[in-house]
């Protein structure tokens, strides 16, 4: 049953007195399942449909879960329990390591028949006079090097064409621009860059346009310099270009090979740079061209298949410790290789209208008035009054203080602003500056960032008969602040793996960084047994791969999680 060629179908026709052999019982399986594999392949494709998540459970280890798939022939793959797997004992390692990429590997997965239920041959077709009763449909699970092929994989590539510009083993540059622009609309082009070398990598080029432009110019000078950003390994630029007023005709946006440079920890590399990127220009919306090309070149392109592709599972990076090689972090799904079924259709459609109505709602207003909003929205502000009383008066020197004020921003850094209301004027910083202020005073705020609380201080700097002032204070606090303050922010549990036999019990602990408030709130995934406020977990009674959350109490967003393998 792994045939890839399903045209014409035929099907047995019966009569009275028919003698059925095994050819027509094979071609009667044959044609249902080719029937249902066509449907697969021609309206659902290829890719994951439901789970088939690649887990890490320790440096060499790795947990791929239950899931459902369908392959580029329209075959079904189940993984009906999670398979817990040594890396070097999956097929394709040695030989994978051995080719000398070994900064990565990726897991594919492939549908596989299995005979079983062996029976004697009555017929005595085989020597041994043995036969198998059964075929299960299965899978395997193997290790590659190798690259995507096929130009079509995930559903952005029938809209976006991506160009591999350089790629030695270490350093990847992705052109990606899309398949279809209008005449004279913008659109963007990103480059994108992947680097698996400890080094920083640089490089520049000039990239020639053809019916395209950028500020009215016919070549875009891209350049990136990794130093120059925190090193995460994967970055994306974006380039605006715009399509000339031409009908029908290719924009192109290819490399100049001359002015390709590129160094890796400043040490210029030999140059491989290539490549051509191309849109096609029409005046069709874009939506109308992609339904038409692929109507016309889905027939051809599916049905004439002939190899199976790779359906690509994760990307697994490895670290090279002595003679073996250690699991730095596993990237699912690295292609794209999805199938939405049509809940998730539906629903992420009825998104899609949902915040497009936001959107056209807040179009509707004034420009200004969503400014305004934009504005107050980028920042967190709190005011209020405190008043700090003198001794009936005070001398010239004399120091007050208010009492501890919660400003209600929450832990950190804010900006404090603090003025003295008289009359009809506000007066802010020192009110000696300006004459016959009484009482004149400088103003000060100490703030607590651990406590989300300040104090407001205030020395006379002459004497004065008044028995107490009211201080308006306002506090604020920046977005940005609070975003930076939360990214350094972060939660592990110890260990981070574990395995345990089941109904056995374990205490896990939540180390909080960054953090005042260090109160854990913890939870299990899928009734993967029970934990207590304290972190003592106890292991269900069924076998499998659970997931244990820790999850900050003061700040929700910021968790950690614990994969637990447990065993009978």
């Amino acid at each position: 049953m792994k045939n890839s060629k399903i045209f014409p179908f035929e099907r047995n026709k019966y009569y009275f007195g028919k003698l059925l052999s095994v050819e027509d019982f094979n071609l009667e399986q044959k044609y249902i399942n080719d029937k249902r594999r066509m449907i697969n392949r021609f309206v659902l494709g290829t890719g994951v449909v439901a789970g088939m998540y690649a887990v890490q459970i320790d440096e060499r280890t790795i947990s791929v879960e239950r899931g459902f798939a369908l392959d580029s022939l329209g075959r079904e793959i189940v993984i009906d329990a999670p398979e817990i797997k040594k890396l070097s004992l999956i097929d394709g390692f040695d030989f994978c390591v051995r080719r000398g990429n070994d900064s990565y590997v990726y897991l594919c997965v492939e549908y596989n028949e299995v005979e079983k239920s062996p029976v004697h041959s009555v017929a005595g077709t085989n020597a041994s006079g043995e036969s198998f009763n059964k075929i299960q449909e299965s899978y395997r699970l193997y290790l590659t090097n190798d690259e995507p092929e096929n130009d079509i994989m995930a559903p952005s590539d029938l809209y976006e064409q991506k160009t591999t510009i350089y790629w030695d083993g270490k350093v990847r540059i992705n052109q990606i621009m899309p398949r279809y622009v209008r005449a004279g609309q913008q659109f963007e082009l990103r480059i994108e860059i992947e680097n698996l070398d400890k080094q920083y990598v640089a490089f520049s080029y000039d990239l020639a346009l053809t019916c395209l432009a950028s500020d009215n110019q016919s070549v875009v000078k891209v350049s990136f310099d990794e130093i120059l950003y925190e090193k995460t390994g994967n970055y994306t630029q974006v380039y605006q270009l715009e399509a000339l007023q031409c009908m029908d005709v290719e924009g192109i946006a290819e490399v100049d090979l001359k002015s390709f440079q590129l160094s890796l920890g400043k040490v210029p590399q030999p140059l491989e740079g290539q490549g051509k990127s191309v849109t096609h220009i029409t005046e069709k919306d874009t939506r109308q061209q992609l339904i038409a090309s692929y109507y016309k070149s889905a027939m051809d392109e599916i049905s004439t298949m002939i190899n199976v592709e790779n359906l690509y599972l994760a990307k697994i990076y490895l670290v090279k410790a002595g003679d073996t090689y250690l699991i730095e972090n596993i990237e699912n799904v690295p292609f794209g290789q999805f199938v939405m079924n049509n809940p998730l259709s539906a629903a992420t459609q009825q998104l899609l209208a949902k915040n497009h109505g936001s959107m056209a709602a807040v179009s509707d207003g004034s420009i200004e008035a969503a400014a305004t909003r934009a504005e107050k929205t980028s920042r967190e502000i709190a005011s209020g009054t405190c008043r700090i009383h003198f001794n009936a008066g005070g001398r010239k020197g004399e120091r007050f203080f208010s009492d501890e004020i919660v400003h209600g921003l929450g832990l950190g850094s804010v900006t404090l602003i603090l003025g003295v209301s008289q009359a009809n004027s506000m007066t802010f910083g020192s009110m000696g500056v300006f004459e016959k202020e009484d009482p004149a005073a400088e103003l000060a705020a100490k703030l607590n960032p651990a406590k989300g609380t300040f104090v407001i201080g205030a020395r006379l700097i002459a004497n004065t008969t008044i028995d107490a002032i009211d201080v308006k204070w306002t506090a604020i606090r920046d977005v940005e602040e609070i975003i930076e303050e939360k990214t350094k922010m972060k939660v592990f549990i110890k260990p981070n793996t574990l395995a345990l036999k089941t109904r056995e019990s374990y205490y896990l602990e939540a180390v909080c960084s960054n953090m005042q408030d260090k109160t854990i709130h913890w939870s299990v995934a899928d009734n993967g047994g029970m934990i207590d406020k304290n972190g003592l977990y106890v292991a269900p009674n069924v076998p499998g791969v659970y997931e244990v959350v820790a999850q900050s109490a003061a700040y929700p967003e910021i968790k950690a999680s614990i994969i637990i393998v447990v065993r009978d």
